[in-house]
């Protein structure tokens, strides 16, 4: 399914017969699978699923997409469903292939991705024995990941279990479900009803009362420093114009949120009014007198910190769909639960009369803009020669700079996502999806989702080298199904997160050389995609990744650029360790 053709939703065809029975727990899967648009399914199988397989020879119609591993259809999965704004399916092994899931379910969990779990569970006459791959609590393995988990009680109820699960991941705030069916019910025979799914869809763009509309129209037009937060709802809503234009309409500078909590760029990073991301630090979030987090969360703390992420004497709006967001660290001053795009028009409506902007918000701007030049002015200068080893910093300015505006990028660099979001900062806005889960290996296989979701599009996903450790298996499905992704892999030789904390940590008592843990130099990257059949590029020059980039552009099936960066740097501020690290890992 494309990009932007909605499913959920759609009315059925006149003459079109809602309510259908079907012979078997298989059938009821597959026919629930094509009433709510599901044309793949993701699965690393075992043996509980020998029905649902032989059920898939007689739906030609939905493809069932083999994976390798089952941290690879769960990201896929996720993939899909981030780009299309479609449910999706993976279907998981028994208990060991829910555990190999669960870090990219997470992953999901916070993208709040409608990712439908089905869980094949072995036969419930020998669950209570302690059988092969089998666990006493396995719903507990999920329930704080998902929005909604059920383990099918019996056979007559197994279309409508799996149509709950569809609708309640549909339904705002959207997000993962999990049903876990054993495989005696799956096999079993007799009829089944299958539920209309048209009667399921929960239409649920919510809208804040006119008072608080008022409130934080009033809030936001009294103050002389306004500070707007775009958020990952606003681009999950679709949003982002009614956010540019309450960007003018204010005079008001944009940020994306902090860094630890992004998914997606929401906001035109070329706009005049865009300065990066959430920094507590920065000029434009001390100064600012009013702050609007629009769809934003507030915050995913990475470290304790001494000082408050907002002002104290700033007022707070905070917008989001999930009510559990607003106030969950810090408190506000106006709450709004709702849609952000309807949210964002009530509010643009209410401020249809307010005039240019004040002198003092427009002197705020150009100050908040020049700390920002300063800041890219600082940055250029991280940049080597291109002969010299290669900066990450100017890796993706040429990387930026090679790709156009339809080309998705998928990022899970670890310590280099700084200097990618960084580089937007002035660039034309390209499709952008992160994660801040923190489970490694997450877009290797989102990566091919998002292929299979936008296919006219290009796809590269910036990785590191343990992230391509840890996605390894994705490249047996992106081999097998030709799906044309670039790898760009960053290879530092290193665990660097692990380095930096441990700087942070030790400061300068013990070398870089003797950091425990982080080298994991060894694996040729480029040699290791050839393996799978994945055509593999190793550079050393930054010179060369034109060329490699433009190869990669133009082949059908999958590659993967090995960049060997340079080993001695940790990651932002991009400073260099002592020396002695050289080839330490």
């Amino acid at each position: 399914m494309s990009s932007g053709e909605s499913s959920v939703g759609r009315p059925l065809k006149a003459g079109r017969v809602r309510m259908s029975k079907v012979a078997n727990g298989a059938d009821a899967l597959f026919e629930v699978f094509k009433r709510w648009g599901i044309r793949r399914v993701f699965t690393c199988p075992g043996s509980t699923e020998a029905a649902f397989l032989n059920g898939s020879l007689s739906h030609p119609e939905i493809d069932v997409i083999l994976t390798t591993h089952e941290s690879v259809a769960v990201s896929m999965a996720d993939g899909l469903s981030r780009v299309t704004r479609e449910p999706s399916v993976a279907y998981l092994h028994a208990n060991v292939g829910l555990a190999n899931g669960i870090a990219h379910l997470y992953a999901a969990h916070i993208a709040r991705s409608p990712v439908v779990v089905i869980n094949g569970l072995k036969p419930r006459s020998i669950a209570n024995r302690a059988a092969f791959t089998t666990a006493h609590d396995t719903r507990d393995f999920v329930r704080q990941y998902v929005k909604w988990d059920w383990e099918v009680l019996r056979r007559e109820a197994i279309a409508e279990d799996i149509n709950r699960a569809f609708k309640i991941s549909t339904t705002s705030p959207r997000g993962p479900t999990w049903v876990g069916i054993a495989q005696d019910l799956l096999e079993s025979r007799g009829e089944i009803t299958v539920p209309d799914r048209d009667r399921y869809i929960v239409r649920s763009n919510v809208r804040p009362g006119p008072t608080a509309i008022e409130e934080a129209a009033r809030t936001l037009g009294d103050a002389k420093r306004p500070l707007l937060v775009a958020g990952d709802d606003v681009a999950r809503a679709e949003a982002s114009d009614e956010m540019v234009a309450l960007s003018e309409r204010l005079g008001a500078p944009v940020v994306a949120e902090d860094r630890w909590s992004l998914e997606s760029l929401s906001f035109p990073t070329d706009h005049p009014n865009y300065l990066g991301t959430y920094r507590p630090g920065s000029y434009v979030v001390t100064q600012a007198d009013a702050i609007f987090f629009a769809g934003a969360r507030a915050f995913t703390e990475f470290e304790p910190s001494g000082s408050p992420a907002i002002p104290p004497s700033a007022r707070v709006i905070h917008l989001h769909s999930d009510a559990r967001e607003i106030a969950k660290i810090y408190g506000v001053d106006v709450s709004l639960v709702g849609d952000a795009q309807v949210t964002l028009n009530d509010l643009l409506f209410r401020l249809e009369s307010t005039g240019v902007a004040s002198a003092a918000t427009s002197e705020y701007l150009r100050a908040a803009r020049e700390e920002r030049e300063q800041q890219k002015g600082q940055r250029i200068g991280l940049h080597p020669s291109e002969e010299g080893p290669i900066q990450v910093p100017a890796l993706v300015d040429s990387l930026l700079e090679l790709s156009d505006e339809q080309t998705i990028i998928v990022d899970d660099s670890t310590t280099s996502r700084t200097a990618l979001l960084d580089a937007f900062n002035g660039k034309r806005l390209r499709p952008l999806y992160t994660s801040s889960s923190g489970s490694l290996g997450w877009a290797m296989g989102a990566a091919l989702g998002i292929k299979l979701g936008a296919p006219g599009q290009p796809v590269v996903a910036f990785v590191g080298d343990g992230v391509f450790q840890f996605g390894l298996p994705a490249l047996w499905a992106a081999e097998h199904y030709g799906i044309a992704v670039t790898y760009v892999v960053v290879n530092n030789q290193s665990y660097a997160a692990v380095g930096a904390a441990l700087e942070r940590y030790l400061g300068r008592t013990l070398s870089p050389a003797q950091f425990p843990v982080m080298d994991i130099s060894g694996p040729k990257i480029a040699s290791i995609s050839e393996g799978f059949g994945v055509h593999g590029i190793r550079i050393d020059r930054l010179s060369d990744f034109k060329p490699a980039f433009e190869r990669a552009r133009d082949r059908e099936g999958p590659t993967v650029i090995e960049v060997m960066t340079d080993t001695t740097v940790l990651g932002p501020p991009y400073r260099p360790l002592a020396k002695g690290r050289e080839g330490a890992g």
